[in-house]
């Protein structure tokens, strides 16, 4: 964003779209429309193209803020039996190939339907191992990643193009339909490209840029044999949300 953008307020939105200040609060907290938080009081700004493309999203002949359906926005979504609240950001330890693969599986499989996307990020081979498992027990993997219910990205050359390959690509999951997203990276394939301390500052970018705004559940995965305890304890603090759910499902 250029210095010379205009930031709008929630009222100068509001008057923008046509609509009240309490369904932008709406929209934001699920994810729909994109703001800014800014200042102590982490109140909401909004860009003018933010703003143009979501009047562009909605339905031709309805009003700008017509809500898709008659349903409240989802504020939770249950993974492997546990509900987890839109937004939550944890961080994943483990200690084997067979914890890996474990975690993410948990936490994936049962989001393999419609209305939910799916993204994991990973090593190649950890990809492929994880892929393998999953499909005994889901013979129809290869047709939920032709309809898109999983995305596998590779890495992006940068933290930077990595956040903002995650923002649009949910945004194109939300336009699609989904009402709900869950994300899985193995941090490992950052390790390489990227420094501890630029590592623990994309956690921090990303719980900004994309946890806070979009309706999605995040495991960040760290081997405890690659990284530092330091690093590792320095992550916990980064995804205060891991304590507020079953330890087990986050440690392999």
């Amino acid at each position: 964003m250029s210095q010379a953008e205009e930031l709008l307020d929630i009222e100068q939105a509001a008057q923008f779209l046509n609509v009240s200040a309490t369904s932008l609060r709406r929209w934001t907290n699920a994810g729909r429309l994109a703001c800014l938080r800014v200042g102590r009081r982490r109140e909401r700004r909004f860009r003018r193209a933010d703003l143009l493309a979501f009047m562009e999203d909605q339905p031709v002949g309805g009003q700008a803020g017509a809500p898709r359906s008659d349903s409240p926005p989802v504020a939770h979504t249950v993974i492997d039996g546990v509900s987890y609240a839109l937004g939550a950001h944890l961080c994943g330890l483990f200690a084997s190939e067979v914890g890996r693969i474990k975690q993410v599986i948990g936490f994936l499989e049962d989001g393999l339907r419609p209305g939910t996307v799916c993204l994991y990020v990973a090593p190649e081979k950890s990809r492929a191992d994880v892929l393998a498992h999953l499909e005994k027990s889901r013979p129809s993997l290869r047709t939920d990643i032709a309809a898109g219910r999983l995305i596998l990205p590779d890495f992006m050359p940068s933290p930077r193009a990595q956040l903002e390959y995650f923002e649009t690509s949910m945004r194109a999951a939300l336009r699609g339909g989904a009402h709900t997203l869950r994300l899985v990276g193995d941090v490992s394939g950052l390790g390489p490209k990227t420094e501890e301390e630029g590592l623990l500052e994309f956690e921090a970018g990303y719980e900004e840029v994309i946890a806070k705004r979009f309706p999605v559940v995040t495991l960040c995965q760290y081997d405890v044999h690659q990284f530092s305890g330091v690093t590792i304890l320095n992550a916990l603090k980064l995804h205060r949300d891991t304590f507020k759910y079953p330890m087990d499902r986050v440690l392999g």
